[in-house]
């Protein structure tokens, strides 16, 4: 799975930490007598603000995987009413399969821009213009395959939402602030002996990495199409 850069940054503040502290000793700036307790208040609010970003995050993922159910289930329904029609029935099937090959390339790439919005719906409207200008059966069959490119555009505009719906910076800041002051006060409660402030904030900073990135999952494209299935998707690709 391709990491964020940034998962990185818990890296540098823990070993930045550590020099700083051990850095101090034999100084008039040593750090002396505190005790372990002391990280603990900052350690809670890391924690707390953590678990509201991963859930977030969870929610995210699993509302993604919803949106792209709602996708198959309408495709799936256009093709079954297209299949009763004789007038434009096969028309509309490969449109649809069209946007199926598209919905799911789109994938591969990062929609950072609001333009993309309409550029990858391009099939969608490519077919529903072909419902518009075209006789293809009564207008209750029409409804509802319009009904059925409505759920579809719905579905997908909320997906590249969710794509382009980052992890947001004022968020990922302040979970960075609160883990580099941990990491601080950790190393503050060791600060005469380095190799157990090295090990001790060490073993945070695996922690604090992870946080992170499961924090930035969606900030890269191939991480997202790693943790929503698609593989739905290319069965409706003909």
């Amino acid at each position: 799975m391709y990491v964020s850069p940034i998962s990185f940054t818990p890296i540098a503040t823990g070993i930045i930490a550590v020099l700083i502290v051990v850095g101090l000793n034999g100084t008039r700036f040593e750090i002396k007598g505190v005790v372990g307790p002391y990280f603990g208040a900052l350690a809670v609010m890391f924690g707390l603000f953590a678990s509201l970003m991963a859930g977030d995050t969870w929610r995210e993922i699993t509302r993604a995987n919803a949106l792209v159910t709602k996708e198959i289930n309408s495709l799936l329904a256009i093709d079954a009413l297209a299949k009763s029609t004789t007038q434009g029935g096969e028309e509309i099937r490969v449109l649809a399969s069209k946007f199926a090959l598209e919905d799911f390339e789109t994938e591969q790439r990062v929609e950072a821009e609001k333009e993309t919005f309409t550029t990858e719906l391009s099939a969608l409207i490519e077919l529903q213009n072909y419902v518009i200008n075209n006789d293809i059966g009564s207008e209750l069959l029409k409804s509802r395959i319009f009904f059925h490119i409505d759920e579809l555009r719905d579905a997908r505009l909320q997906r590249l939402e969710i794509k382009r719906n980052h992890s947001g910076p004022r968020k990922l800041a302040m979970l960075l602030i609160l883990g580099a002051l941990t990491q601080l006060a950790i190393a503050m409660c060791h600060s005469g002996n380095r190799s157990a402030a090295s090990y001790t904030v060490g073993l945070f900073t695996i922690a604090f990495a992870l946080v992170i990135h499961f924090a930035t999952v969606f900030d890269d494209s191939r991480n997202f199409e790693q943790v929503v299935d698609l593989s739905a998707l290319r069965t409706l690709i003909r």
